[in-house]
This record gives C-alpha cells, sequence and structure tokens, in this order.
C-alpha cells in the first residue's frame, strides 16, 4: 500500500466539528418541537376530563333509574363534585364522588365550571335544570350538557 491511502484510511471517522452540527441541529428540531407537543399533552388531558364527566352524568342518570328514586348531582367545591341519593341530607348515602380540582384532583391545571347546582335527577330520566360543564386548560376548552330529557352530550 501506499502512503497516500493509509492516511487516507486513517482519517476515516467524524469530526468534533461534524458532531457538535449534528447536537446542534438535533437541539433546534427538540426545541420546536416541544411546545407542539405539551399543546397536544394539554389537549388531551382536556379531552380526558370531558369524558369522565360525561361518563359521572350517564351514571347519574342510570343511577336514578336503577334505584326507581331522584338523586342528586351537587358541585362540594371547584372541581368537586357528588352525587347522592337525595337533597334532603348531607349526610345521605354518597353514590360518587369526582375531585377533578386544579391542585389535588385527577387532573390538575384544569378548570371546571357547573352551569347551576345542585340537579335533581329523577327515575325516569329527567333532570330538574339543565347542566353545563366546561372544562378548561391550556387554553382549550370542552362542553358537556345534560340536558333536561337526561341526555348527555360533548360537542
Amino acid at each position: 500500500m501506499t502512503q497516500t491511502h493509509l492516511t487516507r484510511a486513517a482519517n476515516r471517522g467524524i469530526t468534533l466539528a461534524e458532531l457538535l452540527l449534528v447536537i446542534v441541529i438535533i437541539g433546534i428540531l427538540t426545541s420546536i418541537s416541544v411546545p407542539a407537543f405539551g399543546r397536544t399533552v394539554q389537549r388531551s388531558r382536556v379531552n380526558q376530563a370531558a369524558g369522565v364527566v360525561a361518563t359521572d352524568l350517564e351514571q347519574t342518570v342510570s343511577l336514578a333509574a336503577r334505584r326507581r328514586r331522584p338523586v342528586v348531582l351537587s358541585v362540594e367545591s371547584a372541581g368537586i363534585y357528588t352525587v347522592r341519593d337525595r337533597a334532603t341530607s348531607p349526610n345521605d348515602t354518597l353514590r360518587l364522588r369526582r375531585n377533578l380540582s386544579s391542585t389535588t384532583g385527577d387532573f390538575p391545571g384544569l378548570t371546571l365550571t357547573f352551569s347551576g347546582t345542585p340537579v335533581q335527577v329523577f327515575p325516569n330520566g329527567a333532570v330538574s335544570t339543565p347542566l353545563t360543564v366546561t372544562i378548561s386548560g391550556g387554553g382549550h376548552t370542552r362542553t358537556v350538557t345534560l340536558s333536561a330529557a337526561g341526555q348527555v352530550r360533548q360537542p
């Protein structure tokens, strides 16, 4: 082998400059994608919380029908709601308690707003007052409605 051929063989590989260039490009691509990923995660959390609220409302209507007596959905505090057997006493049988508050709940950072409670759900599926629950967080908002006929909708 010639001296030129041996020198070229020894110089194969990557240089420090090339390695740094690749690291800089990866850093730039990561910094571009992280905010988009964060927005996607926040949107997913809002959608998931809306699904939980819709399921709870459907279970409340079903519970009233199965037990053949009214149940009451009420808000304890921001993001915490309960379903009890009836509205006569706060000591009545608790059937469901959900904590979706912004600090200690299942979905921290989200805000839940209820249009008006307490809401009585009767065994025939009728509701004393229609209810709208608004879930928001990170610039995303979803609403879940319980109609006067007991139908749950997530537009």
